[in-house]
């Protein structure tokens, strides 16, 4: 028996849901009311568009299909802050999302009331009822992750998968209509199947996309681990040795003041001891490894022409093993000299640290001056910012917290932590 095609407005608002989903996930483009707006004439257009172009001959059925594809695309490039990559990967997904949960409203509705129309109340309550469970259980199981880590970073290898795989969906799952040229029970069957693996393929690659991604930021987290490590390994030992040396240096100067007391070697001598007291252990906070960061980002700062001033309470982070506080200060000091030398200007070299209580917690404040404000993504992280990821998965373990703005060309990390968790 031949049954009734899906109607063109049906799969404009599943076509529209789709779209929107990813909207609601991603970072929008334009203010609330923009996007509303734009949302609003996008789907009254897409649905005249289709209701216009329903009865078409075959021959120009696929022309009307990449329309309607192509719409879907500009609707989510153009309201998502997102690459074209990402558009079209998104695209893909939600062409394929809207054809199953079309296809498998009306085979219902096909099962249930054969001869009753769309518009019928039965089969509104209906399209309603399915609309709301497959978006609702998409949503529940992907979208709320994808909004925690909106930004997609789809390559073009990705993308062409995507692509291909959606359009296989769709081939296969109309090639029986195009075959037969009606509608029957059978078709529904085989568009229901295939759209519904369609789904769930994309599904497991989108996975798959997403550990990959996790497991980049973890590779890259540990180098910084590792580096700062190494990098303290490496200060506590120039320190050790610059402490030496400078002892043994005093003693001599003072052999030598014994013996000889001339006015002009007595100036020479005070400047010498002068000048080396510019690599001696000057930062005592209370916390040996803070010292010895401190101290090696000082000598550091001093032979770069930076200006760097340090208030800090190291007795405050005793609870903390080594590793975690090279990764919290030498971290954050990194970014900061990285930036800061950067600025041609000597003048603009500043960078400011503090250590101290705050209401039962620990702050830990860096601040560098920057000329330009740098971007932050949704997740409030400066992009490709590992260094900061590392901080906040260190500072998150204490069941602290990690934030950064900036604030008339100051760029400032703030970590607060429990004190002694």
């Amino acid at each position: 028996m031949s049954l009734p095609d899906i109607p063109r407005l049906y799969t404009a608002l599943a076509e529209w849901l789709a779209c929107t989903m990813y909207l609601l996930a991603l970072r929008p483009r334009f203010g609330r009311a923009a996007t509303l707006l734009c949302s609003a004439a996008w789907l009254a257009g897409l649905g005249i568009f289709l209701q216009l172009t329903g009865n078409v001959p075959l021959a120009w059925w696929i022309p009307c299909m990449v329309t309607a594809v192509a719409a879907m695309f500009l609707y989510i490039y153009v309201c998502c802050s997102v690459t074209a990559a990402d558009a079209g990967y998104c695209c893909a997904r939600a062409f394929i999302l809207a054809e199953f949960a079309a296809s498998l409203e009306w085979q219902l509705h096909c099962m249930l009331w054969p001869e009753l129309g769309g518009g019928a109340p039965p089969a509104l309550l209906l399209l309603a009822a399915v609309y709301a469970a497959v978006y609702g259980l998409v949503h529940r199981l992907e979208f709320r992750r994808l909004r925690q880590h909106p930004a997609l970073g789809i390559t073009g290898r990705a993308l062409a998968s995507a692509v291909i795989m959606a359009l296989a969906a769709f081939a296969v799952s109309n090639f029986t209509f195009a075959q037969q040229g009606e509608v029957t029970m059978s078709v529904f069957y085989i568009r229901t199947l295939v759209d519904l693996a369609g789904v769930l393929v994309l599904s497991v690659q989108q996975e798959q996309l997403r550990e990959a991604r996790l497991h980049q930021e973890l590779a890259a987290m540990d180098s910084v681990l590792r580096r700062q490590y190494e990098q303290y390994q490496q200060s506590r030992e120039s320190v050790r040795l610059i402490n030496r040396y400078c002892h043994d240096l005093k003693l001599q100067i003072a052999a030598i003041r014994a013996e000889q007391d001339p006015g002009k070697k007595a100036a020479a001598l005070d400047e010498m001891e002068s000048g080396i007291q510019m690599y001696e252990a000057r930062n005592k906070t209370g916390n040996a490894v803070l010292d010895t960061l401190l101290t090696a980002k000082s000598i550091f700062c001093q032979q770069h022409d930076i200006n760097f001033t340090c208030v800090a309470d190291g007795h405050l982070l005793d609870f903390m093993p080594t590793g975690d506080i090279c990764t919290l200060v030498g971290t954050a000091l990194d970014n900061a000299t990285e930036s800061v030398q950067t600025l041609a200007d000597p003048e603009k070299r500043l960078i400011r640290t503090a250590i101290y209580a705050q209401h039962g917690f620990v702050m830990l404040r860096f601040e560098n001056y920057c000329e330009v404000p740098v971007p932050l993504d949704d997740d409030g992280m400066p992009p490709h910012g590992y260094g900061i990821r590392t901080v906040r998965a260190t500072a998150e373990k204490y069941g602290g917290t990690v934030t950064v703005h900036c604030e008339d060309n100051w760029f400032i990390l703030r970590v607060l932590v429990p004190r002694n968790p």
